[in-house]
């Protein structure tokens, strides 16, 4: 089974990495990741990745926050 992982560098997505590895190949992505395009504000580029990499399941655990600004 083909496994993408988005937000791979966050606390969900660093422990999904190792939760999700023995299931299948898995590829993990971020923002700034050089291969693929794992930036969620880029839909072309993720569409792209999508088409490339053909994975049966797709995981996102990116998250958008803003240090102090996430809790007003």
């Amino acid at each position: 089974m083909k496994i993408l992982l988005l937000g791979k560098n966050g606390q969900v997505g660093w422990e999904l990495q190792r939760s999700l590895a023995p299931l299948g190949e898995l590829t993990s992505l971020d923002r700034h990741s050089p291969d693929w395009c794992g930036d969620l504000s880029d839909l072309a580029g993720l569409a792209a990745t999508v088409q490339a990499v053909r994975p049966d399941v797709i995981v996102n655990a990116g998250a958008y926050h803003r240090g102090g600004q996430s809790r007003e």
